[in-house]
């Protein structure tokens, strides 16, 4: 077989492919394919990532459209058939890309593949397709909110249903809504405003963060540009919640010496934030199960300087050698389901079940219930995830509430508009343009612990 040139939809179909049969994450992926492809023009390399991401975000809708035309379940289709229906589905109902484009092109991508066999198949649905016209609409949002979220967004019923009951229809409706768009480039500085300053004078539509005086907010641009306009400052890409979160672990530390656990810190960005904010003579120690991971992050710390020392060891358990009520501040920023991600990682639409909630919530609580122990009496311990579920977040804190601890107020370092009527954080992103964050801030009561 002859190798087929490289475009955007061929792109689109490799990324797709490794995400469906081989787990990936759509980020990595389409980076890697990206830089593989060499010098590719940048419209070709936008409307690879247009495809890519689109077709994973409006998944679900594009497979209810196909499925009266197809033979075969949608989900018991070859995963090669699949992908290429979802992207001239996509092409056709949600870019409106000219239908001999759209068609014409996914069956020849077809036919261009060790897939060839599916041409004929994906022409003579995506061609049904066309024939039957625009999706029809979803039932009234004050008549059926889940039905209609899940429909006009491409959300799982479950997730919608959860959505709805916690937020309510409209902001569940908002939330789905702000999920399907681009997430912005935020990047955190210890020298946040002559970073700010250089990118501005470099002509980059940069802004100073409102929930975190530690970052920035790209409008447009990439990190290769800003790392020109930064002329060496340091920054590190992270986004605005996660900084929030920091803050409320550790905002009331800004500047002291004091010694700070993160556990479950890969990839980093918390644990070296902290670093960055406490004063001279301080230590984060940073908990991480996988060696490599731990290793990575140890290399890291040291190239930046900071002084974080890594721990590799499983959080859900005592501490080899860490003493008991040795810390001022505890971080948990616990594995989840990664519900507050989806602008990111559209895939995990498709991937999350609602059973995986209760099983990862009860790691969750295992390793809280672990790791606060090694808070000193009186000092805060935060539980932290980037997932968006009752169950992940204010339910594990119920657990401990009940438990012998209670909450504590946020300190003046976090922005008040991101905290819930609790007094939790809570960002979301079609509120305060970030991922999905929960946390809760807890000190032990005088109440003996009933665990």
């Amino acid at each position: 077989m002859t190798a087929r040139p490289v475009t955007a939809r061929t792109i689109a179909f490799d990324v797709l492919m490794r995400v469906e049969e081989g787990g990936a994450f759509a980020s990595r992926a389409l980076d890697a394919a990206l830089s593989q492809a060499g010098a590719l023009a940048p419209r070709e390399a936008g409307l690879a990532t247009s495809l890519v991401y689109g077709t994973l975000r409006r998944a679900l809708q594009l497979d209810a459209a196909l499925a009266p035309h197809s033979s075969r379940p949608i989900d018991k289709l070859d995963p090669a058939a699949r992908v290429l229906l979802r992207l001239g589905a996509y092409q056709l109902l949600v870019l409106q890309t000219p239908p001999h484009a759209a068609v014409g092109e996914t069956v020849e991508l077809a036919k261009g593949t060790e897939h060839g066999r599916a041409a004929g198949f994906v022409n003579a649905v995506l061609r049904a397709l066309l024939r039957a016209g625009p999706l029809a609409p979803p039932p009234p949002l004050s008549e059926a909110p889940i039905e209609h979220i899940a429909a006009l967004e491409s959300l799982p019923r479950w997730l919608a249903a959860e959505w709805v009951a916690w937020l309510g229809p409209e902001e569940a409706l908002a939330l789905a809504a702000a999920m399907n768009g681009p997430a912005p480039l935020t990047v955190r500085s210890p020298r946040v405003a002559e970073l700010l300053e250089r990118a501005v004078a470099a002509g980059l539509a940069a802004r100073a963060c409102t929930g975190s005086p530690d970052g920035l907010t790209l409008g447009g641009g990439s990190v290769a540009d800003l790392t020109r306009a930064a002329a060496g400052l340091p920054f590190q890409v992270q986004d605005e919640g996660a900084q929030a979160t920091v803050l409320l672990a550790a905002g009331h530390l800004r500047g002291r010496k004091a010694r700070v656990l993160d556990a479950c810190v890969a990839p980093g960005g918390k644990a070296f934030h902290l670093a960055e904010l406490l004063g001279p003579g301080s230590e984060v120690v940073a908990i991480e199960l996988h060696p490599r991971k731990a290793e990575a992050l140890r290399q890291e710390a040291q190239r930046r300087g900071l002084p974080v020392t890594v721990m590799c060891a499983d959080a859900s358990r005592p501490i080899p050698g860490l003493p008991l009520a040795s810390f001022d501040a505890v971080l948990v920023d616990a594995p989840c389901a990664g519900l507050g991600t989806l602008r990111r990682h559209p895939e995990l639409k498709l991937r999350r079940l609602p059973e995986d909630l209760p099983r990862l919530a009860a790691l969750q609580l295992e390793i809280l219930r672990a790791m606060a122990r090694y808070a000193r009496p009186g000092a805060p311990v935060t539980y932290a995830i980037c997932s968006l579920s009752r169950v992940e977040g204010p339910e594990v804190v119920a657990a401990m509430l009940a438990g012998g601890w209670r909450r504590d107020p946020a300190p003046a370092a976090v922005a008040r508009s991101m905290l819930d009527p609790s007094g939790d954080l809570l960002t979301l992103p079609h509120r305060h343009g970030t991922d999905g964050f929960y946390a809760a801030r807890i000190v032990r009561t005088a109440i003996p612990d009933r665990e």
